[in-house]
């Protein structure tokens, strides 16, 4: 374990868990868990406002103009003072500031903006929607404009800018693509009122650009209030966490699993095969826990002795993944997953496969496609009985009922509210935690002598230069 600073106001702790003893093969899997704890460094509890950019873009239907007219004024009524934003209207063009590409919040300033976003254009029946890539494009340019440490966009659609026509999948891509472009510029969050909405594409948006979709009334103010606070609790933006391994190691996969289960992209760490990067977003003072997947050959290591397969580094803080290669049939091999490690990983394993099954149940049942929603609705909730995760039971329960939970026997009533369902499919990408008991602590960090590369504590070998600690 090691804590370092990671940036301002954040200190960082990383800890490491993983079945010691491993039975070797050609393509042996080897999971660990990982638990990064970020705690508050300094005496603010809060980012300064004037380290915030942010575009507000409201996207509604005509017959809720009124509502949203209402909410907005509000909502920039509450802006703290030096925030810079942006308000988008229909059709993605400015509705304010009046003059200018952006506003700096203030008592005229929000006053004059309360007024001004009166004029905000709804979206116009019989024309073309903007699209959401139009609405991600335009916040890109905007925010190439504001070089700011914290960068979010905050989008207010009931779903007029998704395009029903027969080109859907080519608009699915073009989506895709923007949100390619703008990963790493700017964060988001989705805000939905109604029930009318696609979910697929407002999840996409939100979880490709590392924030939230959550559903709202038309009064969004609250909805908006609660993602600001979110945003202002943010100390680090971006933390990589760096996985280097031994060239013995084949495959690397990083899953955060809690608070939100997403599968991380590995990038390359400057020219160094064997050391990759995965970026993290958004971090305020809070834990997550991270399973990392190695895929290692074991057919030219020594049995019995300790061997360092990876080292984690993250925010300063230095972890190891320690193993050693057991013949197969004895005791301790067989054994390889007892204890808290392999328990913890085992709930990993089985959330990861749950909150699948989750999502894919409540997708068919959007697609009403009853009889796979019955099968996938089952398996998850078999799984929430295994390892006690309430929260999908409660889920579940929105959309049918459970006949029998440890069998995952589930029936889905005759007539299901849409809107619950689209509801419930932002509800499950919001997190929930996996309940995990506490990680020991495996004694401070050391680094390399030779090199000053961080290694755990029980490192035998600098993973950098490969020199002997």
């Amino acid at each position: 374990m090691g804590r370092n600073t990671a940036s301002p106001g954040l200190g960082i702790s990383l800890a490491v868990q993983v079945a010691p003893e491993q039975r070797p093969d050609q393509d042996t899997r080897i999971d660990a868990h990982l638990r990064v704890r970020a705690v508050a460094v300094g005496p603010r509890d809060r980012i300064p406002a004037v380290d915030i950019a942010l575009v507000l873009a409201v996207d509604v239907a005509a017959g809720r103009r009124d509502a949203a007219v209402a909410a907005l004024a509000e909502t920039v009524s509450a802006l703290p003072d030096g925030i810079s934003y942006t308000v988008l209207g229909g059709g993605a063009s400015q509705c304010y500031p009046l003059n200018g590409r952006w506003a700096l919040a203030g008592p005229d300033d929000r006053r004059h903006a309360a007024f001004s976003v009166g004029r905000i254009a709804a979206a116009e029946e019989g024309r073309p929607p903007a699209g959401y890539t139009t609405w991600l494009a335009r916040a890109r340019e905007l925010f190439a404009e504001r070089a700011l440490p914290v960068r979010h966009l905050v989008l207010v659609t009931d779903g007029g800018s998704r395009s029903e026509d027969d080109d859907a999948a080519r608009a699915d891509s073009a989506l895709s693509l923007e949100l390619t472009r703008c990963e790493g510029e700017f964060t988001a969050d989705v805000i939905a009122p109604g029930a009318g909405w696609d979910p697929a594409p407002l999840i996409a948006v939100a979880e490709r650009l590392h924030g939230a979709a959550a559903s709202s009334p038309d009064a969004f103010a609250p909805a908006f209030a609660t993602a600001l606070g979110r945003l202002r609790k943010v100390r680090s933006p971006e933390l990589p966490i760096e996985v280097a391994v031994r060239p013995a190691v084949r495959e690397v996969a990083l899953t955060e699993i809690a608070p939100h289960q997403q599968r991380l992209e590995p990038e390359p760490a400057g020219d160094d095969p064997f050391r990759l990067e995965f970026r993290t977003h958004q971090w305020q003072p809070e834990s997550r826990d991270y399973l990392l997947t190695l895929r290692a050959d074991a057919g030219n290591d020594p049995l019995g002795v300790p061997l360092q397969l990876a080292a984690v580094t993250v925010g300063g803080a230095a972890g190891a993944v320690v193993v050693r290669w057991l013949p197969s049939g004895t005791a301790a091999a067989t054994a390889g997953l007892s204890g808290a490690a392999g328990r913890n990983i085992h709930t990993m394993n089985v959330s990861t496969q749950m909150r699948t099954a989750l999502n894919h149940g409540y997708a068919a049942l959007d697609l009403e496609s009853r009889e796979r929603a019955e099968a996938q609705l089952g398996l998850a909730v078999r799984l929430a009985t295994e390892i006690a995760a309430d929260w999908v039971l409660d889920e579940v329960r929105k959309v049918a009922r459970i006949v029998d939970g440890p069998q995952g026997h589930v029936l889905i009533g005759p007539t299901v509210d849409p809107g619950t369902v689209r509801q419930g499919l932002l509800s499950i990408t919001s997190g929930h935690p996996v309940e995990l008991p506490p990680v020991p602590r495996a004694g401070p960090a050391v680094r390399c002598p030779h090199c000053d590369h961080p290694a755990g504590a029980a490192a035998v070998f600098c993973i950098d230069c490969g020199r002997q600690l």
